[in-house]
């Protein structure tokens, strides 16, 4: 197994996840918010924040 490969894992989960609440309608739901959160997070540390001009 290469290593990034259970990174990659990890956020196919994360994604999935966040899926499925949302086409269950649980948008409101705690665990929703919680993986939203770390999807986000994810994203800035690999894409970094742009200057606003």
């Amino acid at each position: 197994m290469h290593p990034n490969d259970s990174h990659s894992d990890t956020d196919r989960a994360l994604l999935e996840g966040l899926l499925q609440l949302a086409v269950e309608g649980q948008t409101q739901d705690r665990d929703f918010q919680r993986i939203g959160e770390e999807v986000f997070a994810r994203l800035l540390d690999t894409y970094g924040q742009q200057p606003t001009l």
